[in-house]
């Protein structure tokens, strides 16, 4: 398949590229330059736990969706072994996080629905997995409407400091697309699966959507200069 005219990203990508390093910056542009069927191992690593978080958590927390996924990732399925078996551990540490994950309430009228939006020449996909009504346990805790996050592998740095923009580029994202699209929320629940790290924020943040359009305008420059060197490279070019 072609590569495609703009790279597929969200908001978790431009997170991730924001606090990565030069040298990193440099090779995650490249990765997206490959075509799609190069990508894919990538992009469907966590695809067992996204898909179940609306039904689990709208549905009372039940472990039979957790049950059912677990028995979905033992069934071999990539031609890679090595693969498999990362892509293996992987979603079973997930699973095992999300049944130790305590968030001190409920979710009422949870939905899944896709969110994406403009920035500058790119579009983002909203990392939202579900937007609800959050019901805390305490009695004098108020309902909130949720855009709520979950993030299977983790925020990828030690830095308390990178780990804050990180989740803060990740929800803005998630924030103004939801009100792109018409979802009203109150707040962005984000969740740091591995460390069981729970974020509740609310915005707008104007100082963190400059960043984010600084990035996006960087990544797009880069971007298209990386296809052109791979287009100079190929065989019969000129």
């Amino acid at each position: 398949m072609p590569v495609p005219q703009r790279p597929p990203l969200n908001g978790r990508n431009i997170a991730e590229f924001y606090v990565a390093s030069e040298t990193a910056k440099r090779s995650t542009l490249r990765d997206y330059a490959k075509p799609p069927e190069q990508q894919q191992a990538r992009i469907i690593m966590y695809d067992p736990v996204r898909r179940i978080l609306a039904e689990y958590f709208g549905g009372g927390r039940e472990d039979s969706v957790l049950d059912r996924a677990v028995s979905l990732i033992e069934q071999p399925r990539f031609e890679s072994a090595s693969y498999y078996e990362t892509w293996r551990k992987s979603n079973r540490a997930a699973l095992a996080h999300l049944r130790e994950l305590d968030l001190g309430g409920t979710f009422e009228d949870v939905r899944a629905v896709k969110a994406t939006i403009a920035v500058g020449d790119l579009t983002i996909n909203s990392t939202a997995d579900f937007y609800a009504t959050f019901v805390p346990r305490a009695a004098n805790a108020k309902r909130r409407r949720v855009a709520v996050i979950v993030n299977p592998s983790g925020i990828k740095t030690s830095s308390p400091e990178k780990r804050k923009t990180w989740v803060d580029i990740e929800a803005e994202v998630a924030r103004r697309a939801a009100a792109e699209r018409g979802v009203e929320i109150d707040e962005v629940m984000y969740v740091d699966l591995p460390r069981q790290d729970v974020h509740r924020l609310r915005g707008p943040k104007t100082r963190v959507w400059a960043e984010i359009d600084a990035t996006c305008e960087r990544i797009f420059r880069d971007w298209r200069d990386i296809r052109l060197e791979r287009r100079r490279d190929e065989p019969g070019s000129a």
